[in-house]
């Protein structure tokens, strides 16, 4: 198994910050206590796929990656497959 990430990650709050910031919108955000077995931090170790293929990320600033996530969107849905 080979895992695609950075190596460092990013809150639900951050994100959820950054569809706000880059969308233009805001959101409705409903905060909730963190449910019971839910992992406080959780990175993807990208090493072994950097290694074995040379892999590295093209995109690795958050409102970069949700630009991107964004106009994907958009265009699936002026284009559907």
């Amino acid at each position: 198994m080979l895992n695609c990430g950075y190596g460092h990650g990013y809150s639900v709050r951050q994100v959820l910050d950054s569809v706000q910031r880059v969308s233009g919108r805001s959101l409705t955000i409903r905060e909730e206590p963190r449910r019971a077995g839910d992992p406080a931090i959780l990175v993807a170790k990208a090493d072994r796929i950097r290694a074995l293929l040379g892999w590295s990320p093209q995109l690795d600033d958050l409102d970069t990656i949700v630009r991107s996530s964004l106009d994907w969107e958009a265009k699936l849905l002026r284009e559907p497959w």
